[in-house]
């Protein structure tokens, strides 16, 4: 399994009641590339997002986690996901910063000894990977939207993954804190070789990126243009994936 293609969807079909969102959907995001999923509210993004981490199933084809089907996966430190909420889910919760990412271990992480302190030596690190390493006492409610978007990254990057899988990652973000999010996830990229499945439909943010487009539609993929490389930097090969309103799923 560990070279093994982070994502696979084969001919991937999914429902919702009678509404067909996904019908045989191909797509393969290699390792260490990022592969921005983008389309209108409704085109089945975030529907692609849970079921490649097992929230939902296929109704029809396949969909491969590192080889593995995703309701079956257990190496769950592979994987670092951001699923898409609202700021107030979040900001609302009453914990410090460091609190908010030590706990995000919780799962897979002793509470005492060594394990514990591994646990603080990598929520410590996370927020250093993402600028954030001065606001560990910081209240979440005392912070910005970017910020709170920046934490939770870190809480996604704790456990060292190979993967980052974001659903909406900027949203209700302006746009300069847009495109600080998206430089921070391309330097991560770049920086430590982290494979990454974003789902957006923010276009303009994503145009300093080298981009394979890959355009859905109807819920099949209609096209399919390779990379070029990125504005500033070399060697992120980028996917977008752009999607029409159809079914009225997300």
């Amino acid at each position: 399994m560990t070279d093994a293609a982070p994502i696979v969807f084969a001919g991937a079909r999914f429902a919702y009641r009678e509404t067909e969102v996904l019908k045989g959907v191909d797509l393969s995001v290699g390792l260490g590339e990022i592969c921005a999923l983008i389309g209108d509210n409704g085109a089945g993004k975030s529907t692609m997002a849970r079921l490649a981490v097992g929230e939902c199933s296929p109704t029809g084809g396949s969909v491969r986690l590192f080889g593995c089907d995703p309701a079956r996966f257990r190496d769950w430190r592979r994987v670092g996901y951001v699923p898409q909420l609202p700021p107030t889910a979040v900001e609302r919760f009453p914990a410090t910063v460091f609190e908010l990412v030590y706990m995000s271990q919780y799962a897979s992480a002793s509470r005492f000894g060594k394990g514990a302190r591994r646990a603080k030596e990598r929520a410590r690190r996370a927020l250093s990977q993402v600028d954030m390493g001065g606001f560990e006492r910081r209240m979440c409610r005392e912070l910005s939207g970017g910020q709170l978007q920046r934490v939770r990254l870190a809480c996604a990057l704790a456990g060292g993954p190979d993967l980052l899988i974001l659903d909406e990652p900027a949203t209700g973000l302006d746009a300069e804190s847009s495109r600080a999010f998206y430089d921070l996830v391309r330097h991560i990229h770049l920086d430590h070789g982290i494979g990454v499945f974003m789902i957006t439909h923010d276009h303009e943010a994503l145009s300093s990126l080298g981009c394979r487009v890959v355009t859905l539609r109807r819920g099949v993929i209609e096209r399919d243009v390779p990379a070029s490389a990125p504005a500033s930097d070399s060697g992120c090969s980028t996917c977008l994936v752009y999607g029409s309103d159809e079914g009225g799923a997300r």
